[in-house]
C-alpha cells in the first residue's frame, strides 16, 4: 500500500488501481468566512476516489466532502451521525453507507475492519492555551465562527478506528488521539497513523497509545496548523526521536507531497 497526506487527518491510501480516502479535509483558506471552502486547488488524485471513510463527524474531518464529492459516484462510509450531517449538506442518501464498529469491508485489494475508537478529551491546560490564541488580533471573529461551525458537526461518541489489510500488511488509522478502554485492538500492525493533537503534552499520551498498540512504525498527522486559532503547530521532533532512537520504532511526522510506503517508512 501507498499513502499520501494532505494535511490534518486527510489521507489517500492506494494499492495498484485501488484508492480510498480518509477524512478528506484540505484546510481553510486564510480569512475565509466559509470553512467548507477548499484551500487551494483540489488534488486530482483525491477527487478520483471510489470510497471515502470518515473517522468522526467533526468539521475538520468532513466539512469539505460535499465540495469534493457531491458530484460523481464516490460512496461515503461513516457512522449514523456524520451520514445525517452529510445528507443535510448535499450528499445524496443513496451514496451514504452507514457503518458501525465490527463491520468488515473490501474495496478492491484493501480489506477494512472497523473498531470503536474514542475522541481525545482536551485537558484544561490545552483549553486555556487555545482560548488565549482567540484573543490575538484578528483571531476572535474567525475563531468564534469555527466554534459555531463545529456545533453543526457533532461527533456524538462515534469516533472510529480502522485497520486495513492488504498483501500481508496491516495499517491502523486513528482519527483522534484516543482509544476505547473497553476495546481489544489488534497489536503489532506494520504501521500506525496517529493524530498528534488534542493534549497539552501530546508526547505523554501518544506514548501510552503506542505502548498499547505496539506498532512496527508510526506516522504522525493532525499536528499542523490548518485552521487557526483553534489549532496551532505542534512540535513533533522530540517524540519522533524518542520513539525512533530510544524505543526502536521508526516514527516521523508526515509531510505533504510525499508518497509513503512500508519500505520507505521503515528506513
Amino acid at each position: 500500500m501507498k499513502l499520501q497526506w494532505y494535511g490534518t487527518a486527510a489521507l489517500r491510501i492506494s494499492d495498484g488501481d485501488t484508492a480510498i480516502a480518509f477524512d478528506p479535509f484540505l484546510g481553510i483558506p486564510k480569512g475565509s468566512c466559509r470553512p467548507e471552502s477548499v484551500s487551494g486547488d483540489i488534488p486530482s488524485e483525491l477527487r478520483q476516489i471510489s470510497d471515502v471513510f470518515v473517522t468522526h463527524g467533526h468539521f475538520d474531518h468532513m466539512i469539505q466532502i460535499p465540495a469534493l464529492y457531491a458530484e460523481g459516484s464516490a460512496v461515503i462510509h461513516a457512522t449514523r451521525t456524520p451520514c445525517a450531517t452529510l445528507e443535510k449538506h448535499g450528499i445524496p442518501k443513496e451514496r451514504l453507507d452507514v457503518i458501525s464498529p465490527g463491520g468488515h469491508y473490501s474495496v478492491g485489494t484493501i480489506a477494512i475492519t472497523v473498531y470503536q475508537g474514542r475522541h481525545c478529551v482536551f485537558d484544561k491546560a490545552l483549553v486555556i492555551q487555545t482560548a488565549l490564541r482567540y484573543l490575538r488580533p484578528g483571531h476572535l471573529t474567525h475563531g468564534l465562527r469555527l466554534l459555531r461551525c463545529n456545533k453543526n458537526y457533532p461527533e456524538n461518541g462515534e469516533t472510529l478506528f480502522y485497520e486495513l489489510e492488504c498483501r500481508g500488511e496491516r495499517w491502523q488509522i486513528m482519527g483522534s488521539m484516543g482509544l476505547d478502554p473497553e476495546v481489544t485492538y489488534p497489536a503489532g500492525a506494520n504501521l500506525l497513523i496517529l493524530p498528534y493533537q488534542g493534549k497539552s503534552r501530546p508526547e505523554v499520551y501518544a506514548a501510552s497509545l503506542v505502548a498499547r498498540l505496539q506498532p512496527q512504525a508510526v506516522l504522525l498527522d493532525h499536528y499542523d496548523d490548518s485552521f487557526p486559532p483553534m489549532t496551532a503547530p505542534i512540535p513533533t521532533t522530540a517524540f519522533e526521536t524518542d520513539l525512533t532512537q530510544r524505543q526502536g520504532i521508526p516514527c516521523r511526522a508526515m509531510r505533504r507531497g510525499i508518497i509513503y510506503d512500508t519500505e520507505e517508512i521503515l528506513t
